[in-house]
């Protein structure tokens, strides 16, 4: 049977077995935890909603570390979160030790940036570069008319939690392109929600971003034949949303054949997904946690296709966050070069 637990900030946490931490209390004390102090280690990691690539690697990860590690009594958990600023301020807050976090937000929290002005998260740092999360833009076929993101003029849109990176994108994509007509709302809904509300026609697009497949978007592909059409975007929507609101998003291709009945290619735009910690965990954890991700890739590649994107080639490639020490030590065992400005600590 599976528990939940909601925390301050409305995380809800599930164990690598599917079995919760059971007191928030508990689950403060450890996060600053080091071996010297316990011989059991108990981490938290938040991850995303149910639907999404995050949960579904998440759940993954905990349960590899957990088993892995289980003589140096490591043991991992996975939470179910709103998304990548929920995530953020769970570093912030000490609810959260592992976060999977798009390097947008990740870059502007650290930095005190944007929507992070005046507020760096100093204790934020990275492990690797996990996966890139495309953007999705997904419309009924009857209404696919011009083929662009005008389409979405005058229809409502499911994009998404509040804190999920999909929304944030959403909107400052459609702010970005559509400009001052803003003919279109907006509505809340979870990566599962929105298939029902697709389904009961209360919605006529979707807007969801995530690794290649989003299992979400997958299962409404199979279930919807010939019923909707991905958009692309355009040269001009793309420099519009980095030069006005993302300058760090890319053009990206979500290529043919990743769902059924996508027969194209579709140009959109997307950013690295990464694995960050607080800064606080110990060295020789990190260490071990990292180790075990890149001991083991054939085995998160059958947890998700997204984890094949997942190399030690890539692990700091264009990484904005700073690295934790313990990630450092690795990458310097295995020849990685490291940029000085990822060396804080």
């Amino acid at each position: 049977m599976v528990k939940y637990l909601k925390s301050s900030k409305k995380l809800y946490w599930l164990s690598a077995g599917m079995v919760l931490v059971v007191l928030s209390s508990f689950l403060m004390s450890y996060a600053q935890a080091r071996p010297a102090k316990s011989s059991r280690i108990s981490l938290l990691m938040a991850t995303g909603a149910p639907g999404g690539v995050d949960y579904q690697v998440g759940l993954g990860l905990a349960s590899l570390w957990t088993t892995k590690l289980k003589n140096l009594g490591i043991r991992v958990s996975a939470a179910i979160s709103e998304g990548a600023r929920e995530n953020i301020e769970a570093i912030r807050i000490a609810d959260a030790d592992l976060i999977m976090a798009d390097e947008f937000f990740c870059k502007s929290a650290y930095f005190g940036l944007g929507i992070y002005k005046d507020r760096p998260l100093e204790q934020l740092r990275s492990i690797t570069i996990l996966w890139p999360e495309l953007l999705h833009l997904i419309i009924r076929s009857e209404r696919f008319n011009s083929g662009s993101i005008h389409d979405l003029e005058g229809l409502m849109i499911g994009s998404g939690l509040p804190d999920s990176s999909s929304r944030y994108i959403t909107e400052q994509l459609l702010k970005d392109t559509l400009g001052a007509k803003k003919d279109y709302k907006i509505r809340t809904v979870t990566n599962i929600g929105a298939l029902e509300a697709w389904k009961a026609g209360s919605i006529q697009a979707l807007s969801l971003a995530g690794g290649l497949p989003i299992p979400s978007v997958n299962f409404f592909a199979q279930q919807n034949q010939g019923l909707f059409r991905f958009i692309p975007l355009s040269e001009s929507d793309i420099g519009n949303l980095r030069k006005e609101s993302m300058p760090d998003v890319v053009a990206m291709k979500i290529p043919a054949g990743t769902y059924l009945g996508q027969d194209e290619d579709i140009p959109t735009v997307g950013q690295n997904n990464i694995l960050g910690v607080t800064v606080v965990l110990d060295t020789q954890v990190i260490y071990e946690l990292t180790r075990t991700i890149f001991e083991n890739l054939d085995y998160l590649a059958k947890i998700h296709p997204a984890c094949a994107n997942i190399s030690l080639d890539k692990a700091v490639m264009g990484l904005k966050v700073p690295l934790h020490p313990g990630a450092i030590r690795y990458y310097r065992e295995k020849k990685i070069p490291i940029p000085q400005e990822l060396c804080v600590d």
